[in-house]
């Protein structure tokens, strides 16, 4: 049967963008459908040090530099209750460089769909909508309305990047929410709001009160971005506008407020609710699903960003190899989803965590007043905490001060299109992705906690 495409993006985002790139890359024809114009309003604005590597092995570092984003060095958090603070400066000496980038996300994910649609054999529909999909053997039709009006395309795989929105777990499969993780997050844009001197100018900041906790993302010029991340029960609890308990918590968590004295909101109040869950199916017979449509938690160590992009390139490479074999039936895929899942628990285990005092405590509290509940009670001035607070308080402590515990070798190097370039793509893709914690092999964890 003749086809259209090789394959079938929906959706634009980072995930969206770095398969159809990927892929490009490897010989394939991509049609990339993105429903919103660009520029568009979207949160998850922080990057980790390891999302360098990621956008170098891509080949667009140049056009983010060129987008002058603002340099993070690390992350700041306070403790409103008890006014612990501290200061994380990401290490070096890592795979990645001890630093990220602040984006404001309507430029950065353009930057991202632009390079994939600069790609040789990536077509871009957009704003353009794929409204209903039907599988075969062979491949898969998808109706895709844009303002020409409506028309029927043939691909032989599909990839679902539509993020939140859950494109195929919406119509054949399901989302659930990941216990004791049920938040909302309201947000917005302020301009005017404080800013700190040097290198801690563009480090995010995380507040922590009693209904919930702030993120503090700073932007290059006199940008940033303020969120709010509550129990979704207390805000249930609370009558009035979005916008008026917005203000509320605001004036709760009285470091935010201080530092937005004489800050002007230039956007609207966003929302985001069922902040964490799981889809599935994530794969079947001739689709992937990658990024936001696999799963979302929360954010508090900045990983949705690198966690759509390194799932579309692991997904990439799965997707190489099933195009060399001509084989693309669910179970091929197993291996991605085990090393998804492998890559995602340590984070749902230390963001569960990070909700009970005992662990923030730890966190935030300085070594040499905190000893062990093994050691031998030499100080007792000093206060005994749990054994599993300080165990993963230490591991959440090494995940801030890394950027991340995923290990990533140098980049590839991918060569020209063609038959042969997906045969030698997918074996170097693969190769080289086996090795990534923490979805890749076990072995490869050792001393990366």
């Amino acid at each position: 049967m003749i086809t259209d495409t090789d394959v079938l993006v929906i959706g634009g985002g980072p995930g969206g963008s770095t398969a159809a790139t990927c892929l490009a890359q490897g010989g394939l024809r991509v049609t990339l459908v993105e429903r919103e114009a660009f520029p568009r309003f979207h949160i998850g604005e922080s990057l980790l040090p390891a999302n360098i590597p990621l956008l170098e092995r891509l080949g667009v570092m140049d056009r983010v530099k060129e987008a002058g984003f603002i340099t993070k060095y690390g992350a700041y958090i306070h403790d409103q209750e008890t006014d612990l603070s501290y200061t994380f400066m990401f290490r070096p000496g890592k795979p990645w460089p001890p630093w990220a980038f602040e984006v404001p996300r309507a430029q950065f994910d353009g930057v991202l769909l632009d390079h994939a649609a600069a790609q040789p054999g990536v077509t871009l529909c957009q704003p353009a909508q794929v409204e209903n999909v039907a599988f075969d053997a062979d491949g898969v039709n998808a109706e895709i309305r844009d303002a020409a009006g409506s028309r029927t395309l043939r691909a032989r795989f599909l990839v679902d990047a539509s993020g939140r929105d859950g494109f195929l777990a919406s119509r054949q499969g399901r989302r659930e929410p990941i216990p004791g993780l049920g938040k909302v997050a309201l947000f917005a844009h302020f301009r005017g709001a404080r800013r700190w001197p040097g290198k801690e100018e563009g480090n995010i900041r995380l507040y922590v009160f009693e209904d919930g906790w702030f993120w503090w993302i700073p932007f290059r010029g006199d940008v940033t971005s303020v969120g709010c991340v509550l129990h979704a029960r207390a805000a249930r609890e609370r009558e009035g506008s979005v916008e008026a308990l917005y203000e509320e918590m605001l004036g709760r968590c009285r470091a935010v407020a201080e530092g937005l004295g004489g800050a002007e909101r230039i956007t609207p109040v966003h929302t985001a609710a069922n902040f964490s869950y799981r889809t599935s199916p994530v794969v079947g017979d001739r689709f992937v699903c990658v990024g936001d449509s696999v799963v979302f938690i929360d954010p508090i160590f900045s990983t949705g960003v690198f966690v759509a992009m390194q799932s579309a390139e692991l997904a990439s490479a799965e997707i190489l190899r099933a195009f060399r074999d001509n084989r693309f039936a669910a179970r091929r895929f197993g291996g991605y989803v085990r090393r998804i899942q492998r890559g995602i628990r340590p984070f749902t285990r230390f963001i569960n965590r990070y909700y009970e005092p005992a662990f923030l405590e730890v966190l935030l509290r300085p070594r040499p007043n905190l000893r062990h509940p093994r050691q031998r009670d030499r100080a007792p001035r000093r206060r005994r905490l749990p054994a599993h607070a300080v165990a993963h308080a230490d591991v959440a402590r090494h995940l801030l001060l890394a950027g991340t515990h995923q290990y990533l070798a140098p980049p590839l190097a991918r060569p020209a299109g063609g038959v042969e370039a997906l045969l030698v793509n997918a074996n170097q893709m693969r190769s080289h992705l086996m090795k990534v914690a923490p979805w890749g092999d076990r072995r490869s964890n050792q001393g990366h906690p």
